[in-house]
């Protein structure tokens, strides 16, 4: 069964306010509206975030720590 396939099958089977809201989505994503003052935005956080000198130096030091965070561990 091809995506589209299944998506009309599952479509077939939600009510009508559902689909509605559905169709609104896939018109929303066709036509994505860029944000109308994004040159302006970028650099926009430039000089708020102050990183320590020998940030990058010590990046990788709390690998093992936040990986035992997510995986259990030490």
């Amino acid at each position: 069964m091809s995506p589209i396939e299944e998506a009309v099958r599952l479509l077939k089977a939600q009510p009508e306010e559902n689909v509605r809201i559905i169709v609104e989505l896939l018109r929303t994503m066709q036509n994505p509206r860029r944000p109308e003052s994004a040159e302006k935005r970028f650099g926009a956080g430039r000089d708020e975030i102050r990183l320590p000198e020998n940030f990058f130096e010590h990046f990788d030091d709390a690998n093992d720590e936040i990986a035992g965070m997510f995986y259990g561990g030490e």
